[in-house]
């Protein structure tokens, strides 16, 4: 695999939006041009397959020259994209020590024929767990996304992923906060999960909030149909991309 940056999205908790935030910001990002790969690491709650309508589906497998199995990434709304999710039984859980998860990772990162990428997007499971760690191992990751509600204790527990990231040296690129708040038709926004975590968390560790998503049925139906509502997640994209130009910059 060839990728310009590895960007991996994560939260301090489940029930956030991190997935939600992964798939559409993939597609988001692919309709400004860049070529972008997305690689579901969650591999606990895999959601990804359900999010692209690649539901109950396997990929296709080639065989190299020299024998060796190739994994062919499904494309869809112009990335590319897989999940633990496709080679496994949607209702059964897994129970995997830390091997087990380390040897799928690597597989999935070195079988998959990725191509030339100008971004891979890596959606973690939630929490503090070894997959963070072991893809740490893996490859050079170029920078961390925190995904939080602007809720106390989605706050707290993004904290913790945060913290998680600076012992793996990973820098933080940012806070995107999702569900910010529900406008009705007449005008007026109800802030259901809080107000203002989002900055508040930025603000602490001199980062960005770069993006504030709102509470919207159309993104909810979009994951449930596998249809992703990317078009509200187009401002966001836009200041990952500048990221991730100054970032090759930087290199450069």
């Amino acid at each position: 695999m060839q990728a310009k940056a590895t960007f991996v999205i994560g939260s301090g908790k489940g029930g956030v939006g991190k997935s939600t935030v992964a798939v559409n910001l993939a597609v988001a990002l692919a309709e400004l041009g860049l070529s972008i790969g997305l690689l579901d690491a969650d591999i606990y709650g895999p959601s990804i397959p359900v999010m692209l309508g690649l539901r109950r589906l396997s990929p296709r497998i080639r065989y190299s020259e020299t024998g060796q199995e190739v994994i062919l990434p499904f494309h869809k709304f112009g990335i590319k994209a897989i999940s633990i999710g496709f080679f496994l039984e949607e209702a059964r859980s897994l129970m995997w020590r830390g091997p087990m998860l380390h040897g799928i990772l690597q597989k999935m990162l070195a079988q998959v024929e990725w191509g030339d990428l100008d971004l891979l997007l890596i959606d973690l499971p939630p929490g503090t767990g070894d997959v963070p760690i072991s893809l740490s191992q893996m490859l050079k990751i170029t920078g961390a996304l925190v995904v939080t509600t602007p809720q106390e204790v989605a706050m707290l527990d993004a904290i913790k992923a945060i913290n998680t990231f600076y012992q793996l040296e990973i820098p933080l690129l940012g806070i995107v906060e999702n569900m910010a708040g529900f406008t009705i038709p007449g005008g007026e926004t109800y802030h259901i999960f809080g107000e203002g975590k989002g900055q508040e968390l930025a603000d602490k560790f001199h980062i960005p909030l770069l993006g504030s998503i709102p509470l919207l049925p159309e993104i909810r139906l979009g994951g449930d149909e596998g249809i992703p509502a990317a078009k509200y997640f187009q401002e966001l994209a836009e200041s990952i991309k500048e990221l991730h130009e100054n970032k090759c910059e930087a290199r450069s």
